[in-house]
């Protein structure tokens, strides 16, 4: 059993750099040991939030993350490493941020967001870069009182602000974005630099400090860019203007899913016969370059007039929900893969390569 003097003193020179910041001190450290803080998305920018809070001296750290541990996030979320591909994100980072504070209290959630997440948080740090889970962060931590740190990246674009609902002055998501308008573009789609998720991520990590324990001044008011193209920052005023409003909550229910094992029974009752539904792939040739469910399509493929069922796949479930909920808009009968692609792979049922044609196309946009 380690003993608690040692890791008391093991603390302290963990935080020794930290508490010799002028105007810090003990001061700022007794803040920081006091804090509790929920982190949403252990990810591209989720992974530089983390490692930096986890030597900050917190007294707990919450980590919400449905996902799961891909190859394809290696090149950005640091916090992972070959072995942990198939393995549910916050439960590794969780084992991650344990190893530099024993002392920490940290829990691993390994679901989507709810706004009951937020109760017994001190700060919120948006990490999840989806602006439909922001819509929701946002509305809890307005309810709740509590401030959240947001960022996102795209490209090599990225972005940072501090909201307050409950502040001096109040300031909020919505006041940047007034309408609740869907995800638009994703890091599988649009690509991202990888250097730019861990500076976004850093400066989130840094309002958290500044919140906590006055070490510098938060965001809450200011919106900071970076173009990674010429690595230029520029921030601009955000006020809450005389015709701020909440976007109305949306009405349109979240499409139905379907499980890889039910799915999997549905298409061997349908082989070759009538009734079966349309697999339609929404992931980047390069994606589906890898492997793909027998017989599912490009979105591009599918005919307008084409009435048959849709089940729509992605990597995980998310591009497929929004494709699908466009799609259920217009009319057509759309489910979601639940868990897609990876979900697929992990309970071991069969992807084929497809087409020479669908090849080509990828190896064209991976060059």
């Amino acid at each position: 059993m380690t003993d608690d003097r040692h890791t008391s003193d093991d603390r302290r020179r963990l935080l020794s750099r930290t508490a010799a910041l002028q105007g810090a001190g003990d001061r700022a450290v007794r803040a920081l040991s006091e804090a509790s803080i929920l982190v949403v998305g252990a990810g591209g920018l989720g992974a530089p939030v983390l490692t930096y809070l986890a030597g900050s001296g917190l007294r707990r750290v919450t980590i919400v993350d449905h996902d799961v541990v891909d190859t394809s996030n290696l090149a950005r979320q640091t916090l992972f490493a070959a072995a942990d591909v198939g393995r549910p994100k916050a439960e590794c980072a969780a084992e991650r941020v344990r190893g530099v504070d024993p002392e920490l209290e940290v829990v691993a959630l390994a679901e989507p967001f709810h706004a009951d997440h937020v109760a017994g948080h001190d700060v919120v740090v948006d990490a999840a870069d989806s602006v439909e889970v922001t819509r929701a962060i946002s509305d809890a931590c307005s309810t709740a009182g509590v401030p959240f740190v947001w960022g996102t990246v795209l490209g090599t674009d990225g972005q940072v602000s501090v909201f307050h609902d409950a502040g001096p002055e109040p300031i909020d998501f919505h006041d940047l974005h007034p309408d609740a308008l869907p995800d638009e573009g994703s890091c599988a789609l649009d690509g991202v630099l990888p250097a730019l998720c861990g500076a976004v991520g850093s400066v989130m990590a840094a309002q958290v400090t500044a919140l906590v324990a006055g070490i510098g001044e938060p965001l809450t008011g200011r919106v900071l860019t970076v173009d990674a193209r010429r690595w230029r920052w520029t921030e601009s005023t955000l006020r809450r203007g005389p015709g701020s409003r909440r976007p109305a909550p949306s009405v349109d229910e979240a499409p139905p899913r379907i499980a890889p094992a039910a799915l999997a029974a549905r298409l061997d009752r349908t082989t070759g016969g009538s009734g079966g539904p349309v697999l339609v792939d929404v992931r980047t040739p390069a994606e589906r370059a890898t492997g793909i469910v027998a017989g599912s399509i490009p979105p591009d493929d599918l005919a307008a007039d084409d009435d048959r069922p849709v089940v729509v796949v992605c990597a995980s479930g998310v591009r497929a929900t929004a494709w699908a909920r466009a799609a259920r808009a217009a009319g057509r009968d759309a489910t979601v893969l639940d868990g897609g692609i990876q979900a697929w792979d992990r309970e071991g049922l069969p992807t084929i390569r497809p087409t020479a044609t669908a090849t080509a196309d990828a190896d064209t946009i991976e060059q």
